[in-house]
């Protein structure tokens, strides 16, 4: 069944409480993508993603991605780019909404990344606010999975204005980077 068949089924269906551990589990992910982006190591985002798994990248250029090789191959891409600039990236999460159904968890919410180059190479570091929503689903070891991954840019206010849901994941925001300055043109 496609996805998206599935996900319009689910709208229709009740929903069911979710047990203590695999709320923790699906938080866990969270965690661990987390890592992932910061040891920019794609062996342990492919722990995170289902076989199955679809990706809708920020890019406005960019195609689905299908399938977990090909979301691998391009975390590879993106984490090469990053590493032979002797660069790192983080990303901190705020998950707003989680909607159960057996053995399938949607959830939605904040995320902010950030970017920082080489201190020597002179560019600022960067960071950004989105948005982000997650289909989880049970692998055939019964272990939580990435199965939907879709996001884009939003204004980092957002996340910084999300407030706490219990039992969810809500991470710390970065520190308040300066604003740029702004240097006078010559006339």
């Amino acid at each position: 069944m496609r996805i998206s068949n599935w996900l319009f089924a689910l709208v229709a269906m009740p929903l069911t409480v979710m047990a203590t551990s695999d709320n923790d589990s699906i938080n866990n992910v969270y965690q661990r993508f987390t890592q992932a982006h910061q040891e920019l190591d794609v062996a342990t985002l492919k722990q995170q993603y289902h076989n199955d798994a679809l990706m809708m990248g920020i890019s406005d250029k960019q195609p689905f991605v299908d399938g977990r090789n090909d979301i691998l191959a391009a975390y590879n891409k993106w984490f090469t780019k990053v590493e032979k600039r002797d660069a790192s990236i983080e990303i901190r999460f705020r998950c707003s909404n989680r909607i159960v159904h057996d053995d399938i968890v949607i959830d939605a919410g904040y995320y902010q990344m950030r970017y920082r180059p080489p201190h020597d190479s002179g560019e600022p570091t960067s960071q950004f606010g989105g948005k982000f929503l997650f289909t989880f689903m049970k692998n055939e070891q019964g272990q939580w999975q990435i199965l939907a991954d879709s996001s884009n840019r939003v204004q980092q206010e957002l996340f910084l204005q999300s407030k706490p849901v219990a039992g969810l994941v809500y991470d710390d925001a970065f520190e308040t980077m300066p604003s740029p300055v702004v240097k006078p043109k010559k006339p």
